[in-house]
């Protein structure tokens, strides 16, 4: 079996420069914290936006929501009902015979 490439190639020769390496660490760090700064004052600033846009509502959302479930609690049950009025009053009719 041939000796592959990676086999032929000295490692002892790659040494990057530690100073570097340390410098971009400390950067990509530097740019995470920078990054997560920024994406608290978004959330923070949406969530602010949000509290005061519905605040302004005359209804609130809770009573919305309450009201919404109500209906579909109201919806559901109408269905069933009738659900269960044309199953019992359905009559099959008879089938012709020819």
């Amino acid at each position: 079996m041939a000796d592959s490439t990676l086999s032929k190639i000295s490692w002892t020769e790659f040494r990057p420069d530690q100073r570097r390496l340390v410098t971009g660490a400390a950067l990509t760090g530097l740019g995470m914290l920078t990054a997560a700064a920024g994406v608290g004052v978004l959330v923070f600033e949406l969530a602010r936006a949000g509290r005061t846009w519905t605040g302004a509502w005359e209804v609130p959302p809770a009573e919305l929501a309450s009201r919404a479930l109500h209906q579909a609690q109201s919806a559901a049950q109408s269905a069933a009902q009738a659900g269960r009025e044309a199953w019992t009053s359905y009559q099959e009719s008879p089938v012709s015979s020819r």
